[in-house]
């Protein structure tokens, strides 16, 4: 692949810059992030934040091609600098949340600037059809912990864990970033689930029906989809899937969201299913 940087995307002008970030300094954590995400040679792989390089060279040494994603034009200068010989890494300098992501299967490994963790989340999770397949990233750790935290309350939290499995592996000390952040650092990994219960194409029906449920997680159950099931069959499907009809619906697991998604297409009329909201419809246009 070409080592030329291309040009900054035009949305990019008025972007956050990320000089601040804090850059990882540590070579046996960026081999532990490139083991976790399971990296080969046959992978494409972006490095976002890549700052002057730490995690993107050692990814070109096992990954067939390495975007390295960089909105800082001093980084920007010094990674084209280190390139030398590395046909395989190519440098983007533009804001993430405006990357066309891969059309073809990709991974993430990075260490992300901690001011935009839940939109570069977004970018990646929000539409499970894009093909991410695993990524390994280091994030400020109550993120990290909000991300896999149970019970699940959070609707779009929760569409994401629908098709990606989280997992925060450990905390990762400040001493391993230059400058040291003042927050928790730790590392999560994110992967395709191979069998998710809901199929990926119905992803905005859903996160309609999360959003509509999730309105108060305190709820009760029979209570929280009272517009969307019938009593009788509620009490139904509490039973054949061993819910208590009386749980916040809050508490449910993912297994159970997605048999509840499956029983109201299924069962229930299509004019008592939760509306999409405009923004589901636009961001199903979004790369």
């Amino acid at each position: 692949m070409s080592k030329n940087i291309p040009k900054r995307h035009e949305k990019s002008k008025v972007s956050t810059n990320f000089s601040s970030q804090h850059l990882l300094i540590n070579d046996r954590i960026v081999q532990d992030l490139i083991d976790l995400a399971k990296i080969n040679s046959t992978d494409t792989v972006l490095d976002i934040g890549a700052g002057t390089g730490a995690i993107t060279f050692p990814l070109a040494e096992i990954a067939a091609s390495v975007l390295a994603i960089e909105n800082d034009p001093g980084f920007v200068r010094k990674l084209a600098s280190k390139i030398q010989d590395k046909t395989n890494i190519r440098i983007h300098q533009m804001d993430v949340l405006q990357l066309n992501l891969p059309r073809k299967p990709f991974s993430v490994v990075a260490n992300i600037p901690y001011s935009i963790t839940t939109p570069i989340l977004g970018k990646l999770l929000d539409v499970p059809t894009v093909h991410l397949q695993r990524a390994a990233l280091i994030v400020e750790k109550g993120a990290a912990k909000r991300f896999t935290a149970v019970p699940i309350t959070n609707p779009r939290i929760l569409a994401w864990r629908m098709w990606f499995d989280f997992k925060l592996v450990r905390s990762v000390s400040s001493s391993h970033f230059s400058p040291p952040p003042r927050v928790e650092s730790a590392i999560l990994t994110v992967s395709r689930k191979k069998k998710p219960v809901v199929p990926p194409h119905h992803h905005i029906r859903f996160k309609a029906l999360a959003a509509n449920g999730l309105r108060l997680p305190q709820l009760p159950l029979f209570a929280a989809l009272v517009e969307v099931f019938t009593p009788p069959q509620i009490a139904k499907l509490a039973r054949m899937f061993g819910i208590d009809r009386n749980q916040p619906i809050g508490h449910l697991t993912e297994e159970q969201w997605g048999q509840l998604f499956l029983a109201m297409l299924q069962h229930v009329e299509s004019y008592r299913w939760p509306k999409i909201p405009k923004n589901f419809r636009t961001h199903k246009k979004k790369r």
